[in-house]
């Protein structure tokens, strides 16, 4: 396989340092420099450089340039790496071909972030869904009425109370899921072309968007342990190239369900504020929680309007809904405006009918029968891939949401193994679809929102065995 161009120009830089071209300590050539002698543009040189001080063969010192490093040296300052910055977005037919799974006759479908239908209350949704409409007929064609606004206004604010977010109701707006309002963040902040910092591994459908708007991600790791690396970012922020915006989900992040620690959430606020970059927040696995209490999002440390906060009810409710709102802070308005020219509106009927299970408190219900099951179902689903996968496989328990990520000993690549485990009828999302870059080969997403049954345990057990086939070849 090709190396990618910033691979291949660090790789002859590297055979440079190892003919003495640029003895230790000897200054290399610019980013200009260097983008010039390859023909390419300075982002794929800056790129290069970067690969080549996480191999500890390149320093970089602050309004100088990069100077040459010998193996056993190091840097006299050490930074913590940042991931090569302003990657072009390719979404590639893997995606495609994961999400062509779904509705599929795979009999074992882990490949998404989605609970099992029986966890959801349909059946109460349906009864209160057809009442709605018998009692108001005219939701169907009409706006929503300034009653049945100000209902649904009164509930999201309760929900953001609950969260230690304090929103006014002109500050709400509600859209077609969490993914419309997470694209007109998008928009309202950025133009083609623009840089946006995202964690990795990230969630392949933020990919998806920030492709289809033009956009290049500067992807900063995130760890299951603490979630996105401040260290990194700041980094980053530094040395990288200008950032128009930040996406993270500090609440159980995807795919590696990370929950930022509070300190790290409020220093995040602080950072992006001093560098007046924006956050687009999204939490829309919040609610899904199995501690004693629900972690409060980044909008809570938020007193400057720079955090837009995002959020659904499709994780934790009602899928088919598609309902989601956000809170732009000092965005909101041009927000507004860009939701008007994008969807209009949203269903007046369904608005008014979530309205109506927020208020009376069969969402809160629901959720916490939700959070019950996916907590056990998390706990059994990790047992039994550390039971049947290799030796050294990794799985950190997660503290809520409904995602297992799972890293296996080399040289198991997910890729191959998802192959196999399709013949079996039995599918997940490998690791290489939550970056732009070829990483996490070795890493596997599986949904822990299916109830646990004799026939997900066995399909667990075989999908473990094939791993260990591979491990042995």
């Amino acid at each position: 396989m090709a190396l990618p161009r910033y691979r291949d120009i660090a790789e002859q830089l590297l055979a440079a340092i190892a003919r003495g071209d640029y003895p230790p300590g000897g200054r290399l050539p610019s980013v200009r420099q260097l983008a010039a002698a390859f023909a390419v543009n300075n982002l794929t040189a800056l790129q290069a450089y970067r690969w080549l001080e996480q191999q500890q063969r390149v320093e970089a010192r602050e309004r100088s340039g990069f100077y040459a490093v010998q193996p056993e040296e190091r840097p006299r300052a050490a930074e913590p790496p940042a991931p090569p910055p302003g990657t072009w977005v390719h979404v590639d037919d893997h995606v495609a071909n994961l999400l062509s799974l779904s509705g599929s006759n795979i009999a074992t479908q882990l490949h998404m972030a989605e609970c099992d239908d029986s966890l959801y209350p349909s059946e109460e949704l349906a009864r209160r869904l057809r009442q709605k409409l018998l009692r108001q007929p005219a939701l169907v064609g009409a706006h929503l009425p300034n009653l049945e606004r100000h209902a649904l206004f009164r509930g999201l604010r309760q929900l953001a109370d609950g969260c230690q977010m304090s929103l006014a109701a002109d500050e709400l707006t509600v859209t077609n899921g969490c993914t419309e309002a997470i694209q007109l963040a998008l928009r309202s902040l950025t133009r083609p072309g623009d840089v946006v910092a995202v964690e990795t591994p990230v969630y392949f459908g933020l990919l998806q968007t920030i492709e289809s708007l033009g956009l290049r991600v500067l992807e900063i790791p995130c760890t299951p342990n603490e979630g996105l690396s401040l260290e990194a970012l700041a980094f980053a922020l530094r040395q990288g190239p200008p950032v128009r915006c930040l996406v993270v989900v500090a609440n159980f992040q995807n795919p590696t369900g990370a929950l930022m620690p509070d300190d790290n959430k409020r220093r995040l606020v602080e950072m992006m504020r001093r560098h007046a970059i924006p956050i687009i927040e999204d939490d829309v696995f919040g609610d899904l929680y199995f501690g004693a209490e629900r972690p409060k999002p980044l909008k809570a440390w938020d007193r400057d309007g720079n955090v837009i906060y995002c959020a659904s009810f499709t994780k934790s409710f009602a899928p088919a809904l598609r309902l989601g709102w956000f809170s732009g802070g000092s965005h909101h308005r041009r927000m507004e405006r860009l939701k008007i020219s994008n969807s209009y509106v949203t269903s007046s009927l369904l608005q008014a009918t979530m309205a109506e299970c927020l208020n009376d408190g069969m969402y809160a219900r629901q959720v916490v029968q939700l959070r019950k099951a996916l907590k056990t179902q998390a706990h059994r689903l990790q047992a039994a891939v550390l039971a049947a996968f290799p030796l050294g496989t990794r799985v950190i328990a997660p503290q809520g949401g409904m995602l297992l990520w799972v890293e296996c000993p080399e040289p198991v690549d997910t890729l191959q193994l998802l192959q196999q485990a399709l013949a079996a009828s039995i599918s997940f999302a490998p690791g290489l679809v939550f970056s732009a870059e070829p990483r996490f080969s070795q890493h596997l997403r599986l949904s822990a929102g299916m109830p646990w049954t004799p026939q997900l345990e066995t399909a667990i057990d075989r999908l473990g065995h094939m791993a260990k086939d591979l491990q042995r070849r």
